[in-house]
């Protein structure tokens, strides 16, 4: 088969358009070359959290895998086939293992093996999802695609030590669903998680009194809260404000930083959540981000409403395109904007 040629440096030309390369080259069993890395950015090239999760995919997939180092501005892998087993694997670092996830899942779940694994590493970093985000947004909402995994945090992971412990349940899927969330219905109920570790117990507790504050000025409540004080090798912390309901999986997150006060930190997250869910929005532009360029590989058109379409969901779907035949379209609808994506019945 002929090597897949894919330009890094497309549109957003981050992380992102890295995972789904190589995750859609799994699941189709394509070799790709991906050139100019990040080649727009102040630092171009593999960082350490690229090149882990490349090593990854590799170790788990197996095939070959050549260029990734940090630093690297251009790598080559061939994938080989998944196959159902359990492993362990620790990253070594606080490297992100929800961004790993971001492209083991589909790339697992599609090829029709099941995973269990343990990752140590890095679960509530900066410039990621938080390990809540993915557990209690990102995979309730994948699962109607038919796409099925689990996380379940047994040590929180934050920087720079990480050390957190993940372990993830992940099934086989034989053909994505399309899926419509174009209108959100009821009202879903509100929820605000907060945690720390290595931190007094006031910290979860300032983000969360500062997120109940952010939320009250939209008008909005939540019906379930928590604020957890748990186990972890650094100090840190995160926040998360989501609505989850039949057509709603609304979520915005944010990561605790040294010199950052904690209400800062809890009132970001509300903000985030709020944009989007009074905005009417049945999913976040971060979960569409995720979603759109899977629901390429799905056998009808599917609809999201999100409150913006983002740079990196285009990057995405242009990804995805670089391998199935596919077509999208964006409608405004209010303070929202929907989104389709049309399948081309020849991949069928």
């Amino acid at each position: 088969m002929t090597i897949l040629e894919i330009d890094g440096s497309f549109g957003e030309g981050g992380g992102q358009t890295l995972r789904i390369a190589t995750s859609f080259s799994i699941i189709f069993g394509r070799p790709i070359r991906v050139t100019r890395v990040r080649a727009g950015r102040s630092i171009p090239g593999l960082r350490p959290q690229h090149a882990a999760t490349l090593k990854i995919l590799h170790e788990i997939c197996g095939g070959t895998l050549q260029g990734a180092e940090v630093g690297s501005t251009e790598f080559t892998f061939t994938p080989g086939r998944p196959e159902s087993r359990s492993v362990s694997l620790d990253m070594g670092t606080a490297a992100s293992v929800t961004l790993v996830l971001q492209a083991l899942v589909p790339a697992i779940s599609l090829s029709g093996a099941a995973l269990e694994i343990e990752l140590v590493g890095g679960t509530d970093v900066p410039w990621s999802p938080t390990s809540d985000y993915v557990s209690r947004v990102l995979s309730p909402c994948l699962g109607l695609t038919g796409i099925v995994f689990t996380l379940d945090v047994t040590r929180r992971g934050y920087y720079p030590r990480g050390g957190g412990r993940a372990r993830i349940r992940i099934e086989p899927c034989g053909e994505v669903r399309p899926i419509d969330l174009s209108s959100r219905g009821p009202d879903p109920m509100i929820s605000v998680i907060s945690r720390a570790g290595m931190l007094p117990k006031r910290v979860p507790e300032e983000q969360f009194s500062s997120a109940l504050s952010e939320l009250t000025r939209d008008g909005l409540a939540p019906g379930v809260t928590e604020v957890h004080l748990g186990e972890s090798l650094s100090p840190g912390s995160s926040i998360l404000v989501a609505a989850l309901g039949e057509s709603c999986f609304v979520g915005g997150d944010s990561i605790g930083a040294r010199g950052v006060p904690a209400f800062r930190v809890g009132a970001e997250a509300a903000s985030r959540f709020a944009r989007a869910y009074t905005a009417g929005a049945c999913i976040d532009p971060h979960l569409a981000d995720m979603l759109a360029p899977l629901l390429c590989l799905a056998r009808g058109p599917s609809t999201l409403l999100t409150s913006e379409v983002t740079e990196h969901v285009r990057t995405s779907l242009h990804v995805a395109k670089q391998f199935v035949s596919a077509e999208y379209s964006v409608e405004a609808r209010g303070r929202a904007q929907l989104l389709t994506i049309r399948p081309n019945e020849q991949n069928s």
